[in-house]
Formats: structure tokens, sequence, C-alpha cells
């Protein structure tokens, strides 16, 4: 799923912290991994009930009207544009929706300082990616995400940027990536919060 992508394309700005079993950053505790309590149902196997805090009547419309055109000529609709705008806004790219300029400054900050980069950084970049997808959604469809979804995104860009930096730098696809966000709680973190779900896991 593409929503997934932008996710992890963001955790390219990120830091590798593979020995810390942790939460990536303060005030972020990890859901348990797949299959290892909770309700276990729910696509992907989430491991906790959903919040479901992107499915709401209110998101729903949002997505709805959005379409994206990306760098590379690519378009997409609902969650998948909503993907690859993050993924614009964390390379710092996303020019072709003025005047969102992207996160370009925050994700070199968060490379900088690989792989022990302090909360504010990784934050920083967390806000950053969560603030540029907004706003440019609202650009595009005169229409907002609400601040708990994209919390939401922020919250995973947050744990993918502390655990999964080389799993993920070249290929956001690879299954070296997709496991890595897997074994970390990334992506069932951001199911339960978003309600939108993954086969990832």
């Amino acid at each position: 799923m593409k929503l997934f992508n932008l996710i992890w394309v963001l955790a390219l700005a990120g830091a590798v912290a593979a020995c810390n079993s942790g939460s990536p950053i303060t005030g972020i505790s990890p859901p348990p991994l797949a299959g290892s309590g909770g309700n276990g149902g729910g696509s992907g196997g989430s491991g906790g009930a959903l919040e479901g805090k992107c499915t709401t009547e209110e998101n729903e419309a949002v997505y709805a009207e959005l379409e994206f055109t990306n760098g590379k000529g690519e378009m997409s609709t609902g969650t998948d544009a909503s993907s690859a705008i993050g993924s614009e806004c964390v390379r710092g790219s996303v020019s072709s929706v003025p005047p969102v300029g992207g996160c370009g400054t925050e994700t070199f900050a968060v490379i900088a300082c690989f792989p022990d980069c302090p909360d504010p950084v990784v934050e920083a970049l967390a806000d950053c990616v969560a603030q540029c997808t907004g706003d440019t959604i609202e650009e595009i469809t005169g229409m907002r995400l609400t601040e708990d979804c994209l919390e939401c995104t922020g919250a995973t860009v947050a744990c993918g940027a502390v655990f999964c930096t080389s799993q993920c730098v070249a290929d956001t696809t690879a299954q070296g990536c997709i496991d890595c966000r897997c074994d970390n709680n990334c992506t069932p973190e951001f199911v339960i919060c978003s309600g939108i779900p993954s086969d990832d896991c």
C-alpha cells in the first residue's frame, strides 16, 4: 500500500537504534508486535484495537477529494496521494503545490546526527512532515485532515526515523525495510492510530 511508502520514505531522514527496544521518542509507546496479543484481528494484525483517527467521516471526505501528481508525473488519489505527498515533504520537494516547501532542512538535520539523534531533532522532522502533509492536502482540496490523523503520521515518521533508516534508504518497498518497520512496531502503531489497514505485518 502506497500510504506506507510515505511513512517509510520518511525513515530516510532518521537514525537507526536497532538495539533500543524502547520508545523511539519520548511520549510514543509502541504497541505489541503483530500476533502478540490484543485483538489480533483486523488487516495487518495490528495487535490492538484500532483508534481510527484517520478514518473519521471528516478525514474520509478529504481523502475522497485528494488527487496528487508527484515530481515523477505519477498520479495517485486518496490515502495513496497522502502517502505520495508525505514522501515529497520528507525530500523537501513539494514544489508542485506552492507555497509548501517540504522538510529538507529537518531531514538533513536528522541525517547529520545519525545514528544517535536527540528527541527534539527527530520530533522536528516528524512535526514538519505532518504539517507539510496537512498543508499540501489543504492546498489541493480546500479541506484539512484532522490534527489527530496528522499526529499518527508524525508519530510513525519518528518511529521509522529512529529504527529503520539503513533498511529503508535505498528502497522503502524492500522486504528488509518492511520487516524493520514491522519488527519495531512502526507499521502496527500507525495502523492502530490511523485505522488505515496494511498487509505488511
